[in-house]
């Protein structure tokens, strides 16, 4: 905050503060009447965040306040502590760090994007109610002041190189990341009300998420996959092989069926282990995984899908398991094969190296779901195991 005349002592913030929180209202509002786009996050993960946020938020605010105190007391010009970094260190902690804790809080989007506009009224006030007064009150010293250090960004690159450019590698990557990642992010943490209500741990189905079953569909193929998905075990036809349980007939073609999740996919083969093979495979839905035990048998049936894919890679399915972390132990999983569908309870969950994924060799009909994670990489695999109930 710029240090006030003593006529003024409190400058814009009034006006900001009242106009900053009539912006907020109004986002928090008008999300309510669109029931959403609401942050897909827990109210405990939502209370963590905020509560961090808030703490650096006071930590910037005191240390502002030290700094005036400690050099101001005689109405003379403050440029240290945070003054030294931006001439508004206070305004910009209410921008960008309570307003953003605030939206997490409420897991309001639109209060997160109306961060945009909450800045440049902020902007107005202090330029139209504060800067003039400072310049001719301190003149000279403030103009140089104003040309040397920036209203609300600190100037990273006058701070430290190093800290600037990294700063610069992690925004390029970041906005990369979310443009090729953008349909499975939005899946991930975007959510909107249903009948008035929001399930934050159980995602909203999503109309039209993956496309309704026929058996005369036919999927887009394509070759191209925005993940490598690595043959990170190998097919093993000598798995032992028991009878089919019995199953409940179900003339759907062969699919997987995920209530919680709202998926009901096709369940296809992989005509081989090769990249391009699966990859072939992968883009025309959930894959059964040569070498794997067959729906209903003794054995592991495995089974994989995309978490993600690049916008380029044409498939229907490149968002199939983009929340299979979702899913929680008692769920249940259906997979349709032969017109037979077999029901699979759900077990556990972990994250493993990719060459810590194999198919192993046991009596027991077990399932077990595996993709790339995190999304929009192929470091691990998330690996969601199951057990035939049925």
């Amino acid at each position: 905050m710029e240090q006030k005349s003593t006529n003024n002592f409190l400058g814009c913030l009034p006006k900001a503060v009242f106009l900053n929180l009539l912006i907020g209202a109004a986002a928090l509002l008008l999300g309510i009447l669109l029931g959403g786009p609401k942050i897909y996050i827990s109210l405990t993960s939502a209370i963590i965040t905020f509560c961090f946020l808030l703490i650096l938020y006071i930590a910037i605010t005191w240390w502002s306040i030290w700094a005036l105190a400690k050099a101001g007391k005689n109405g003379t010009f403050v440029a240290t502590g945070p003054y030294a970094l931006t001439r508004n260190p206070m305004y910009a902690a209410i921008i960008f760090i309570l307003n953003p804790a605030l939206g997490i809080l409420f897991r309001s989007w639109l209060l997160i994007l109306a961060v945009l506009p909450i800045y440049f009224f902020w902007r107005i006030c202090v330029r139209n109610e504060e800067t003039n007064a400072l310049a001719t009150k301190f003149g000279q010293a403030y103009s140089d002041y104003m040309k040397t250090t920036p209203r609300f960004f600190p100037n990273l690159r006058k701070i430290n190189r190093i800290l600037f450019y990294g700063a610069a590698g992690i925004l390029i990557f970041l906005i990369s990341f979310i443009s090729l990642n953008s349909s499975a992010l939005y899946l991930r943490w975007v959510v909107w009300e249903t009948n008035g209500e929001i399930t934050y741990d159980k995602p909203v189905p999503k109309k039209a998420l993956f496309p309704s079953l026929s058996m005369s569909e036919t999927a887009d193929l394509s070759n191209q996959s925005a993940l490598t998905f690595e043959d990170v075990y190998p097919a093993n036809p000598s798995l032992p092989i028991a009878e089919t349980r019995a199953a409940s007939y179900n003339d759907s073609p062969d699919s997987i069926i995920i209530s919680r999740l709202d998926i009901h996919t096709p369940l296809v083969m992989a005509s081989g282990t090769t990249q391009g093979q699966l990859n072939e495979a992968l883009n025309q839905g959930a894959i059964l995984y040569p070498g794997s035990a067959l729906p209903g048998q003794a054995g592991e049936v495995v089974i994989s899908g995309h978490s993600s894919v690049f916008p380029w890679v044409k498939t229907q399915y490149g968002q199939v398991f983009t929340l299979l972390d979702k899913l929680q132990v008692g769920d249940t999983v259906s997979l349709v094969y032969n017109h037979r569908q077999y029901d699979y309870q759900i077990t556990g969950q972990e994250v493993l190296n990719p060459n810590q994924v194999k198919i192993f060799e046991t009596d027991q009909p077990l399932l077990k779901m595996i993709t790339c994670w995190p999304i929009g990489t192929s470091a691990k695999r998330l690996v969601v195991y199951g057990e035939l109930i049925k």
